[in-house]
């Protein structure tokens, strides 16, 4: 069966597996708000509970890109979406006030959820027709993914309970997984091998300068990135107390009584919503018509008024912030799995996109801790912000001595192909 036949499969089930991954490796931002009243704990000491599957994250890329070139992405998937529904369900099902049994299930989300990137992406990318267009699609469901992360245990959490927040996804996960496999019997999904790209002749220089620098960026943009996800929660639960208070308030005088997770959760979504809306708008445009080492660049020095606006700013400054700080980093990842493609050779691409991740998700822990630290020290995430922003001077003078010159348009091939 040739991959035309079962690209559009593909990328559903990859693209489907993209918003969960991402769903679900941050839902628990939201959903501690919740558990600390009901566990009577502070809320940074369970935050910390997921520090360690932070480290898996980003530690179990690498050998899930393994595994994908050597078992194939459909079967990598399948693990992906069964260990990710049993490992929050779990969670969901872990007794009241055991904080050791929930940072074991919420080490199975860091693990499982590692798998998604290295077997994922690549899987759109051999199979699909159209790769760019996939990798859009794709990109989207992603963002959809993390614009649910705040919305649907906000919802659940509302409705039922904070366990509700872990189980319910959990089971989406299972059935998921149970419908890539039926499929994968039947002969409707499969896998490929990387179809050869027109020739990029680099030299070992040029692929270790860029190694060098994209280490040092990408780990230190993973920071970033993480503050944002699982700092945003506090900040707006704090900066936006009174408009929550008055829209409960009113909300209750019709009957209709939320909690104010609900509202912090669609907050934080909102970040993603139009991140996403402006990652698949104008990010491949905006990629393909300018130099990537000076989109960049420009991206990583628009991170300090990002940083700045989420620690000085009020609510409404602080949200656009945030939004900001997404859609600079829905712009600057795709050019480091551009520049990845373009200098890495291509058999050895899965191992080259989960070393990537194995950096970015690697830097995770160290927001978690600097968040739990600097709330119980100050009291407010102020400090953590602005030190972020001094850190997105240090990416952008880092991300100058990358190579300048971009490649002829034939590469406009591996633009495509490689574009989030």
């Amino acid at each position: 069966m040739g991959s035309a036949d079962f690209g559009p499969r593909v990328l559903l089930f990859s693209s489907i597996g993209h918003a969960l991954m991402h769903m679900m490796t941050a839902f628990y931002a939201v959903i501690v708000l919740t558990l600390a009243v009901a566990w009577k704990l502070p809320a940074e000491e369970l935050l910390l509970l997921y520090a360690p599957a932070t480290v898996l994250l980003g530690v179990v890329s690498l050998p899930a890109g393994w595994a994908s070139d050597r078992f194939g992405a459909p079967a990598m998937m399948v693990v992906m979406f069964v260990g990710l529904g049993l490992s929050s369900i779990a969670c969901g099902l872990v007794a009241t006030g055991d904080t050791f049994g929930l940072s074991l299930a919420l080490c199975g989300l860091g693990a499982f959820g590692a798998i998604y990137h290295s077997a994922g992406i690549g899987w759109v990318i051999r199979t699909a027709r159209e790769q760019g267009h996939a990798m859009g699609v794709n990109g989207l469901w992603g963002s959809a993914g993390l614009a649910l992360y705040g919305i649907v245990p906000g919802l659940l959490i509302t409705i039922a309970s904070w366990r509700a927040a872990f189980i319910v996804p959990g089971l989406v996960c299972l059935a998921v997984g149970a419908a890539l496999y039926w499929n994968m019997k039947r002969g409707l999904v499969d896998d490929r091998p990387m179809p050869v790209a027109p020739g990029v002749q680099v030299g070992r220089g040029d692929f270790w300068r860029v190694f060098s620098v994209l280490s040092v960026t990408m780990a230190l943009e993973g920071v970033i990135w993480q503050a944002v996800m699982f700092g945003a929660a506090f900040v707006f639960e704090a900066r936006f107390s009174e408009q929550i208070s008055a829209l409960r308030h009113g909300l209750a005088s019709w009957g209709l009584i939320t909690q104010a997770v609900l509202w912090v959760g669609l907050a934080t979504s909102l970040i993603y919503v139009i991140s996403g809306v402006a990652q698949y708008a104008m990010g491949r445009r905006i990629i393909d018509r300018y130099p990537l080492k000076t989109t960049y660049v420009v991206a990583s020095a628009l991170q300090v008024g990002a940083m700045a606006a989420l620690a000085l700013g009020n609510g409404y400054v602080a949200l656009a912030g945030a939004v900001a700080s997404a859609v600079l980093s829905s712009a600057a990842g795709p050019i480091e799995n551009i520049l990845i493609a373009r200098y890495t050779p291509s058999r050895y691409h899965g191992l080259g996109f989960g070393a990537k991740f194995v950096v970015a998700f690697g830097a995770g822990p160290l927001a978690i801790l600097l968040i739990a630290w600097v709330r119980e020290t100050t009291g407010s995430l102020e400090i953590l912000f602005l030190g972020l922003a001094a850190t997105s001077v240090v990416i952008t003078l880092v991300a100058l001595l990358l190579p300048g010159a971009d490649r002829a348009r034939d590469d406009a091939y591996l633009v495509e192909r490689a574009a989030l």
